[in-house]
């Protein structure tokens, strides 16, 4: 019960881009529910993957679409809150 208040906390924690662009595919605390989970995934590897969706015109036309009008700069500074975030709960645990 303690581990699910802290999670609670921390998912309190994290940005309105992070709920609006994310939370509806890989859930409130990214552990996914349509899109994959990006638990234990580093900044490097989800920038990478959200900038593969931005640029493929092959791409799961979702996320293509979601992100294609984000920056370079959003993209990073989301990919850097997950993985903060992927830190604070392995820590946590």
């Amino acid at each position: 019960p303690y581990e699910k208040v802290q999670i609670s906390l921390l998912v309190k924690s994290l940005s309105k881009e992070f709920i609006v662009k994310c939370s509806a595919c890989h859930n409130d605390y990214a552990n996914g529910i349509i899109g994959p989970s990006l638990l234990n995934k580093d900044s490097t590897y989800i920038t990478n993957k959200i900038m593969k969706f931005k640029n493929d015109k092959n791409a799961n036309v979702l996320m293509s679409d979601l992100v294609k009008q984000m920056s370079d700069e959003n993209i990073k500074k989301l990919a850097d809150e997950i993985s903060e975030f992927n830190k604070q709960i392995k820590e946590m645990r």
